[in-house]
């Protein structure tokens, strides 16, 4: 996540339910007897503080590397009210993403209905592919990228709208980082963690934790990220 933005936010990925439905952190502290605070690890959340008779609420952890598409839908309607250029965007999708256990590709490029939402520059360097399906356009694939430690990921553009297709798309993948061209605010989901982070301006923060359909805490830029962080609930 950059440094520089006047506040931080986490939002926490939702656990699953039985029946599928999310389940929130708080549901399962209230289960354990721990704390949601901003360096809570859901392991740590999720080991009984005591004995607990009833049954825990839910069957799935959350899922590390992308967020739920309602979860994505709720933060992209706060983020288009805290950016002038919501019509162009960028995003970063990892390049290690392949096809699913069915054999059905990962069509990062298109909507659901087929329409092609992202476009990319043409580069003069020809990266390799990774594990990305080959049926995936060169131009695309072979365009500019963005290189972080330990991570290579394709450089896409499109309206702000779009990052609820490629979440689609991808069966449901949201991007692992995406951002507005004025560059108000940076959204952040690396593929181990179970948890979203974004910097922005100290309005857009408030309205993140004040929206009832995201579980959010306030977060430093400095804060550990690792399953053994939670010091609270250790």
């Amino acid at each position: 996540m950059p440094h520089g933005f006047e506040a931080y936010a986490r939002i926490l990925h939702p656990a699953s339910a039985s029946d599928e439905s999310p389940v929130t952190w708080a549901e399962v502290a209230a289960w354990s007897g721990r704390v949601v605070h901003p360096r809570v690890q859901f392991r740590a959340l999720a080991t009984p503080a005591s004995d607990v008779r009833a049954a825990k609420p839910w069957e799935e952890e959350p899922d590390p590397g992308t967020l739920p598409p309602a979860t994505l839908a709720a933060l992209c309607d706060v983020l288009a009210r805290h950016t002038t250029s919501g019509d162009r965007c960028w995003f970063c999708v990892w390049d290690g993403y392949e096809s699913t256990s069915d054999g059905r590709a990962t069509l990062i490029f298109t909507s659901k209905e087929g329409d092609e939402i992202f476009t990319s520059q043409e580069g003069d360097e020809q990266p390799e592919p990774g594990l990305l399906p080959p049926e995936i356009p060169s131009g695309i694939v072979n365009g500019p990228r963005v290189e972080l430690p330990e991570r290579s990921y394709l450089l896409l553009k499109g309206p702000l709208d779009a990052a609820g297709e490629l979440a689609m798309s991808l069966s449901p993948q949201s991007p692992n980082l995406f951002w507005p061209d004025d560059r108000a605010w940076c959204v952040a989901t690396e593929i181990d963690l179970d948890s979203t982070y974004l910097g922005g301006t100290a309005a857009l923060i408030a309205d993140v934790l004040a929206d009832e359909r995201l579980e959010a805490v306030p977060v430093e830029v400095t804060d550990p990220v690792w399953a053994d962080s939670d010091e609270v609930n250790r």
